[in-house]
């Protein structure tokens, strides 16, 4: 005997057809009739054949059984078209899912319109007082009967937008019913067959919730030494906690960055939702947290200001104030970090540490959030406090995948994945892995699987073949279609980085006043001095800069992932390490002027060229931190590229010492510009006199060198040079520099993502 359910609302549609007399419904995989949805209880209700007729009884479920819109206390009967409210999710009992020209009860409410005082909408601005129903009378009107005369109340409160359900069957958040709630940015709420989605200022209505099936079927992809993943398939329903186990090598986390799109694999599918996710990766990406073993915060910041700068990035231009701290608050409180959001992140234990950046993830809401070794270099206490808070987590409604070496924690899990060799050769309970390895203990597995014959182990098959027919469009991305300008975003957080430290602030500022005054007091010809300020400036830029980049690439990446812009995260290290190398030449040039009791030269020209030199020389580290794979790489590139400045500067070898091919190659260099620049400060629009090149004997030679070669003339005594075209050439050169700097780190940068 088969019977057939349709999901009506609640869930995405669909029909199954069900043998048997005895049809248990509920969220458990185990089940018969499987509805993944958090206030679906694990085993809801039981449909039953008897005595000739179909019943249904509730099996002790937290929201009860309803059909037909009255509760059910006992064993009820069950005719043909009967509806079945289980929870949230209303089922149509013996009939495939269709429209019912009727009543125009559909799965996603898309027939179903919404009317804003009279006027068609899909988005809802929110006011002071909004009531929704399905009566005339209230300001949205849902034309649907499921939906109550007046449904709900959405009012301004002094925290902001809550919700309060007027209704008899219920409204639900998140898949929770409620009497009232505090809507917090990515709320996911349902009216009936009516959802929409919350983003601080509005509703917008959405074909159907994220639930976050993920499906995937024979990924492959091969690295330098071979194939990674061979064939390797997955299922994760909604709601589940699922663990990706196996031997070191053995791909888990290759298949985890194949399943969430960071590095998609090179054959095979993936369709989330029935949608086919790497046809539709940049649409489908926001719906998706990711949390790499490396920790993806700023150390130097505070809990609360991590989680602020990171909300700010994610969330849409002009979202409130007020609703950004209200989702800081929110998402602080869910991980248990309420009383540590005043902590500097630096400070907080590695379990702490690691929940942080799980709440940096689940600030967007996503319906599918992966970790890769989330547990990894923690203390047991802390490993099983993570992996209860991903349970957790998973009861809420958010599918939870990740990789993991720990076996004493798998008992939380709803399924395990079993990778050996690239290929994903179980899928299951943990209950069904024992039996299917011969194990007692789950610490026993790798021992297990080495005493096997790995290339002859069956690999896992999805538990339904991939139908082309029945893949939907991707969603379209709700509230994320215009980001916030980051810009301004990115320089705030640099600025807190940097007051975070009040040492690391004093160090930076007494570095250009500790060498300007040694200068100063060591060396009294003023070409020397500049000589030294426009080394000491290259010094500060490069050093502040090389390791910038490399040493935030696990936050910069997932960043990128969420729609941050290259250009705003490159112009910020620009702008930020820019003006702080120019406030420290600064500092430089006024100590060396106080030491010298005045200025020697036109000052306007040097400190032009020193603040020039400053951002041309923050462009040479930003390149040599996106060409670095470590900050200790980077930090040991910095003399090799200085070393150079100095032997071509023109100031340690003259100009007139340098042979035609050595004078090319230091032309081309920054501090070559800087020491010409000087020069001409100088030199130009003063009269040639004994004293002038005994006072500026070094840059007296360069100048006369270029003249000579620029006019085929010698430099007379008595004559005045008022040729400016070698200062232009050295303003002109710093400028390429900085821009060459920027071009060049951006194309590494670009290449490290791709990598």
């Amino acid at each position: 005997m088969e019977t057939q359910f349709s999901i009506l609302a609640g869930l995405p549609p669909r029909s199954e057809c069900l043998p048997g007399e005895n049809i248990i419904v509920g969220r458990a995989v185990e089940v018969d009739l499987v509805l993944s949805h958090p206030e679906v209880s694990r085993r809801h209700c039981r449909i039953l054949f008897h005595e000739n007729a179909w019943f249904v009884e509730d099996l002790g479920s937290r929201l009860g059984t309803s059909v037909n819109g009255s509760r059910i206390s006992g064993r009820t009967a069950l005719s043909v078209g009967d509806q079945i409210q289980v929870g949230p999710v209303t089922l149509g009992f013996g009939a495939a899912h269709q429209q019912n020209a009727k009543d125009s009860i559909v799965a996603d409410g898309e027939t179903g319109t919404i009317l804003l005082y009279g006027a068609p909408v899909a988005t809802i601005p929110l006011s002071e007082k909004l009531v929704f129903g399905r009566s005339d009378q209230v300001e949205v009107q849902l034309n649907n009967p499921v939906v109550s005369r007046q449904h709900a109340m959405i009012e301004r409160g002094p925290n902001g937008y809550r919700l309060i359900d007027l209704s008899r069957a219920g409204s639900f958040v998140n898949g929770r019913r409620f009497d009232r709630h505090e809507l917090v940015i990515g709320d996911q709420i349902q009216f009936g067959p009516f959802f929409f989605v919350y983003d601080g200022r509005n509703l917008h209505r959405v074909r159907r919730l994220s639930v976050g099936r993920i499906l995937a079927v024979a990924l492959t992809k091969n690295g330098e030494s071979g194939p990674i993943l061979q064939g390797a398939s997955f299922v994760a329903e909604p709601g589940q906690f699922v663990g990706i186990l196996g031997p070191s090598g053995a791909g888990k986390t290759t298949l985890l960055n194949a399943l969430s799109g960071l590095s998609p694999a090179e054959n095979g599918k993936i369709l989330v939702d029935q949608t086919d996710f790497y046809k539709n990766l940049n649409q489908l990406r926001s719906l998706f947290g990711y949390v790499p073993q490396d920790d993806i915060v700023h150390g130097d910041l505070t809990v609360w200001q991590a989680l602020e700068f990171s909300a700010r990035i994610r969330l849409p231009a002009g979202t409130p104030r007020t609703e950004i701290r209200k989702l800081v608050d929110h998402t602080a409180s869910s991980l248990g970090l309420s009383d540590r959001v005043e902590l500097k992140i630096s400070r907080l234990s590695g379990g702490q540490r690691k929940r942080v950046s799980v709440a940096v993830e689940l600030l967007s809401r996503p319906a599918l959030l992966f970790l890769d070794e989330p547990t990894s270099g923690l203390d047991p206490l802390a490993e099983f406090k993570l992996m209860e808070l991903l349970r957790r987590l998973a009861d809420t409604g958010c599918t939870v995948v990740c990789t993991t070496h720990v076996m004493e924690n798998v008992f939380l899990m709803d399924q395990i994945a079993v990778v050996v060799a690239g290929r994903v050769v179980f899928e299951g309970t943990p209950d069904e892995a024992r039996m299917r390895f011969g194990i007692s203990r789950f610490s026993a597995l790798y021992e297990a699987l080495q005493g096997v014959d790995q290339k002859h182990l069956p690999a896992f098959q999805t538990p339904q073949p991939l139908e082309p027919e029945q893949e939907r469009p991707a969603p379209r991305p709700v509230a994320r279609l215009k980001r916030s300008f980051s810009l301004p975003i990115l320089l705030a957080r640099q600025l807190a980085i940097f007051r975070a430290d009040p040492k690391n602030t004093l160090i930076l500022a007494a570095q250009p006043v500790i060498i300007g005054a040694l200068v100063a007091w060591a060396a009294k010809d003023p070409v020397l001095q500049q000589f030294f300020a426009y080394i000491g400036t290259l010094w500060f830029g490069c050093s502040n800069s090389a390791q910038e980049i490399v040493r935030e690439l696990p936050i910069y990446r997932r960043e990128r992932l969420v729609g941050l812009s290259r250009w705003s995260y490159l112009g910020s290290k620009f702008l930020w390490m820019g003006a702080l190398t120019s406030v420290q030449a600064l500092l430089l040039y006024l100590t060396l002027v106080i030491g010298n009791q005045g200025t020697q030269g036109i000052f306007l020209w040097q400190i032009f060229g020193l603040v020039l030199l400053a951002f041309a020389a923050t462009g040479i580290g930003l390149t040599v931190s996106a060409f670095a794979r470590s900050p200790l790489q980077a930090v040991m590139l910095i003399p090799l590229l200085l070393i150079p400045q100095i032997l071509f500067s023109g100031f340690t070898v003259p100009t007139s010492d340098m042979s035609p091919s050595v004078l090319a190659i230091s032309q081309l260099m920054p501090s070559f510009a800087a020491q010409r620049i000087a020069d001409c400060s100088f030199i130009l629009n003063q009269k040639i006199t004994g004293s002038l090149i005994e006072n500026y004997e070094r840059s007296y030679f360069n100048i006369r060198t270029w003249y000579k070669s620029a006019t085929g003339m010698d430099v007379r005594t008595g004559s005045v040079i008022a040729e400016l075209r070698p200062l232009w050439v050295g303003f002109l050169s710093l400028i390429l520099w900085t821009l060459g700097g920027f071009a060049a780190s951006s194309y590494l940068l670009k290449q490290t993502e791709r990598n």
